[in-house]
């Protein structure tokens, strides 16, 4: 559940720094244009690994519904950072990497 959660972190930061208005305000590597186009499908992939880390913990429904529970909170959790304090979203990132990671030596 902890991987899956830093991976849709991760999914959904990818698809907001993808577009040109939050890219500024996310100001970072990302915000070159070479890496723009690819921002958006190594998100919708990130937000895929997601559900695929956390379906085999809970056989089926569950975790598809906790999966679903999770997408409005992250979501949520994004939608207020690009509103309020963008910068901190960045720091948000680096904490889904060290999750999922996590998550990943846990899980295996």
């Amino acid at each position: 559940m902890i991987a899956a959660a830093g991976l849709l972190y991760l999914g959904l930061f990818a698809i907001a720094a993808s577009m040109s208005r939050h890219r500024r305000a996310l100001a970072g590597p990302w915000h070159q244009p070479a890496t723009a186009p690819l921002l958006a499908p190594v998100g919708w992939c990130l937000i895929l690994g997601s559900l695929l880390a956390i379906l085999p913990h809970w056989q089926g429904g569950v975790g598809l519904v906790s999966w679903i529970g999770l997408l409005p909170l992250i979501g949520g959790t994004l939608l207020l950072g690009l509103s309020y304090r963008p910068r901190w979203l960045v720091h948000g990132a680096a904490a889904a990497v060290l999750l999922s990671l996590a998550g990943a030596l846990k899980g295996a």
